[in-house]
């Protein structure tokens, strides 16, 4: 009988070691822009302005289907504005009493509509500066506007993320 248990218990723990994981695996890479360590506050003749850009992003979520359309599972890092999201993580899971291990790199995915409009948002932001050369971005502002449909049963996530690009002298 203890026998049996045992089986039941290790059968039990394998099937959910094998079933849980934080999220898929996608194949995609992160860009990010660094935030250039200053020693002394940022005056206007240590940089040159190279342009005001914005980034967009919109994602629905469909609450009778529970799928999200929009979003581009890129995310951009600007600071602490998203936290964690779009981090590279690489997680290794073992199973059978430790004798498989599987590493998988997974990118830490928002919770929801918002926060991933603010993700694509900011990952186009990142892009436009990066396109133009910039080090750093300064004066951001997020704009974000919800909607929903009731009928159709989903709520839209509208995001407008603007910076100012610099160069630093």
């Amino acid at each position: 009988m203890k026998n049996l248990f045992f089986i039941g218990v290790t059968l039990i723990a394998f099937a959910v070691s094998s079933c849980a994981t934080a999220s898929a695996p996608v194949g995609v890479t992160t860009q990010t822009i660094g935030n250039p360590y200053v020693s002394a506050e940022l005056r206007p003749e240590d940089y040159t302005v190279l342009g005001r850009i914005t980034g967009t992003g919109k994602v629905t979520f469909n609450a009778g289907t529970g799928t999200y359309t929009g979003d581009t599972m890129k995310y951009g890092v600007l600071g602490d504005e998203i936290g964690s999201v779009g981090h590279i993580a690489n997680q290794t899971s073992t199973s059978g009493y430790g004798l498989f291990k599987k590493t998988t790199s997974t990118v830490n995915t928002p919770g929801g509509s918002r926060e991933m409009a603010i993700g694509n948002a900011t990952y186009d932001l990142i892009e436009k500066a990066k396109s133009l050369g910039a080090d750093a971005v300064i004066f951001v502002t997020t704009s974000v506007e919800a909607s929903a449909d009731a009928k159709a049963n989903t709520s839209t996530s509208t995001v407008s993320v603007s910076a100012v690009a610099i160069k630093l002298k």
